[in-house]
């Protein structure tokens, strides 16, 4: 093949792969650039103070143990001529959705009180600043006559300080620039709607650009809405709340600068007041901050391998990680080391803390947990107010053999307990042919599947998985005879190819329980959707009959509305009430309504797997997952999400139900989960899932049919295609 030929080839496929991947997408996920923004803007600006004794000057001057007195003033500026690329409606939208962060976020941080007013600093031409004494660092050349932060985004002139230029000459320095009127906030915020880093599936993004000299806290930023994929405004709010942690100190760029309780640098610093840099210039954070960590005992399928991680090791953050995880020995919590630079090191480890909102890669329900709150209380910056934090469910109780180990070895030691390997799975879902497989997720906010699959139609270089995230010899339906076990494995990457069961989102929004959808017709399950329902496991394929055809019902688990008191569980399907006496209990249903009748069973879950974030109605919640701070249900900001710490009785009963109760939902009922002002947000490095709706920018879709089947002629015809490509090329 020629090598015209072959690039043609590739173009082929790269077309049809791209377009895959979008017939593939119908649910909500947004790939975050942060990482991949360039470094080079952050600056320290020095903020004049006004004096109004010497006590105060000498404090402030000093640097050192100023109270954190005031909520955190956010001031948002929309840039209108860089919004006009956006429709009326979405300019609209996106203030509105701006406008409930900046609420949510200043209800939760507390800072020291900025000098008023915040000034930025103007640029120099070719960013050469005089290192001078004083509060101002001349340009030795000339100021910019752009008014600009993070070298391209434009600013009001009014918000910039003073900038004197030396035109070559650091001995005769004029003022170029006088002082703006500046503006009355603690961190200055500035929105765009440009089509620029708008790779697909990103939705928005944002950096930090400059600090303040006294402890480096961030005090500007900027976060760009990209024009085509502001769509969805619950999620939209999500992905704008993510971008803006990272604004405030969740970043790889941001750590070196971190401050301890007293307002001192974590960091060492030079004479300049500037953390150590690498071989690249890059800064670098100490090791009381970043710590780089060996994991001696990484189980996998060959056996024991040594792993790499990289942890951050503050006080706070290293309390919740033992609290959280049940494991006193904590060391540090992991950063994501997958995903390439716009992920890796500044999210969490998916792994570890699924449906936290501060990982690469997230699904529809997130939690801004304690864990994220933490990390930027232990940035010296902010006081939060941990009330506010989302309960996580993922990972909640593992033990210290997971959270310092592989996904392989704790599956490995709950099978040699005889107990359950949840959060993760083992078996391969085909909807089509295995739908006893589907279960709830480990949170219960939607139906989902086991995310084994075989690499090898999805990766592009036809590689198998990295030796070190092969962890299964065998599984619930396959043995070590599997023709491609190099291959099996989870299908997110930045989890570590580890398998857990991820949200049904191919036939979204159906899968979500939250989300109030109609299910008039085909309602298989007898399912509920809206604010206070929740997935339950089925015991069984049900046995649906509609006049005189019966037939099995396709899913083996559902969305039912749900309510706990005292500790006990009632499950409510299609108007009548069914009550759970414990965890494990099979509950039989035989039940007709609107003509149609339903056989089958479902699987009482605890009221700690269900009613997680009732505090008041399932004391056993409390004593689980009570936080820092005491979180409550009208606290809890927006959807409580994560993985669930699984109480499972090891017996069951069966119990017909013949006289099913009332399904009235006392006050005592849990809550809306639906995102309001205060919701919990996030962004997400994107992947692709066979049958989830998840699509990876670059990562090849195979071809499916018109429900989502894959159309084996098709790939063929794309492997080879590829095939092809590599061996010509």
């Amino acid at each position: 093949m020629t090598e015209f030929a072959s690039y043609c080839c590739f173009l082929l496929l790269s077309l049809v792969l791209a377009n895959a991947a979008r017939s593939n997408s119908t649910g909500h996920y947004h790939e975050c650039p942060h990482d991949k923004l360039p470094k080079k803007f952050l600056v320290r600006t020095h903020l004049e103070v006004s004096y109004k004794s010497e006590a105060a000057k000498t404090l402030a001057v000093a640097g050192r143990n100023e109270p954190f007195n005031q909520p955190i003033r956010i001031n948002l500026h929309y840039n209108f001529t860089f919004l006009g690329v956006l429709s009326e409606t979405k300019q609209q939208q996106v203030k509105t959705i701006m406008s409930q962060v900046k609420e949510n976020l200043e209800s939760i941080l507390t800072v020291r009180r900025t000098p008023s007013p915040l000034r930025l600093r103007r640029h120099c031409v070719s960013n050469d600043e005089v290192i001078l004494t004083g509060p101002t660092e001349p340009c030795l050349h000339q100021c910019s006559t752009k008014s600009v932060i993070c070298d391209a985004f434009p600013v009001p002139s009014e918000h910039l300080q003073r900038c004197v230029q030396c035109n070559g000459d650091s001995s005769n320095c004029v003022e170029a620039y006088s002082d703006g009127p500046g503006i009355e906030a603690d961190l200055a915020l500035y929105v765009y709607g440009i089509d620029v880093n708008c790779d697909e599936g990103t939705i928005a993004y944002a950096t930090a650009c400059q600090l303040e000299d006294r402890y480096d806290r961030p005090i500007s930023g900027i976060i760009n809405f990209c024009p085509s994929d502001i769509n969805d405004a619950e999620h939209v709010f999500k992905v704008a709340k993510h971008e803006i942690f990272h604004v405030l100190g969740f970043s790889d760029n941001l750590y070196p600068w971190y401050r301890d309780e007293r307002g001192n640098p974590r960091t060492h610093r030079d004479a300049n007041g500037n953390p150590p840099t690498d071989a690249n210039g890059k800064y670098i954070a100490a090791e009381n901050t970043v710590k780089t960590v060996v994991i001696n005992d990484w189980q996998t399928r060959f056996g024991t391998m040594t792993k790499t991680v990289t942890q951050l090791v503050t006080p706070k953050l290293v309390e919740v990680g033992k609290h959280h995880f049940n494991c006193d020995t904590l060391e540090g919590v992991q950063l994501e080391d997958q995903g390439g630079s716009g992920t890796a090191g500044s999210h969490w480890e998916k792994r570890l803390l699924n449906y936290e909102a501060m990982t690469g890669v997230i699904s529809e329900n997130l939690a801004f947990s304690s864990f994220s709150y933490a990390l930027l209380e232990d940035s010296g910056w902010y006081k939060v107010d941990y009330s506010k934090a989302s309960i996580l469910v993922w990972g909640r109780g593992d033990g210290c053999g997971y959270v310092t180990g592989s996904c392989g070895g704790y599956i490995d030691s709950k099978r040699r307990q005889n107990e359950p390997i949840a959060p993760f799975c083992d078996f391969f879902t085909d909807d089509d042919h295995h739908p006893q497989n589907l279960k709830c997720n480990i949170d219960r906010t939607a139906v989902a599947f086991c995310n084994l699959v075989d690499n090898y139609l999805y990766v592009a270089s036809y590689v198998s998985i990295p030796r070190e995230y092969q962890y299964l010899n065998s599984g619930e339906n396959f043995d070590s005879s599997a023709y491609r076990l190099p291959f099996y494995g989870g299908f997110v990457q930045s989890a570590d190819f580890c398998p857990y069961y991820l949200d049904l989102l191919r036939e979204a929004p159906r899968g979500i329980c939250r989300k109030g959808i109609p299910l008039t017709a085909n309602n298989e399950a007898a399912e509920t959707y809206g604010p206070r329902s929740r997935c339950v496991d089925h015991s069984e394929k049900w046995q649906i009959t509609n006049g005189s055809n019966t037939y099995t019902a396709k899913y083996s688990a559902g969305c039912y509305e749900y309510q706990c008191s005292n500790s006990a569980v009632t499950i409510m399907i299609l108007g009548q009430s069914y009550t759970c006496s414990k965890a494990g209990q099979v509950i039989k249903i035989d039940q007709t309504t609107n003509d149609v009748r339903y056989r089958g069973g479902i699987v009482c879950p605890s009221c700690v797997e269900i009613c997680y974030d009732d505090f008041t109605n399932c004391p056993e919640a409390a004593k689980l997952y009570r936080e820092l701070a005491s979180p409550t249900p009208s606290k809890s900001v927006g959807n409580p999400t994560s993985s669930t710490a699984s109480v499972q009785s090891s017996t069951s009963s069966t119990v017909t139900a013949g006289s099913p109760t009332s399904s009235t939902v006392t006050a005592g009922s849990p809550t809306s989960s639906t995102v309001t002002a205060g919701s919990p947000t996030s962004s997400t490095v994107t992947v692709e899932s066979p049958t989830s709706s998840i699509v990876s920018v670059g990562s090849p879709t195979p071809a499916t049919d018109s429900a989502g089947n894959l159309l084996p002629m098709v790939n063929l015809l794309l492997a080879a295609i590829f095939a092809s490509f590599i061996i010509n090329y």
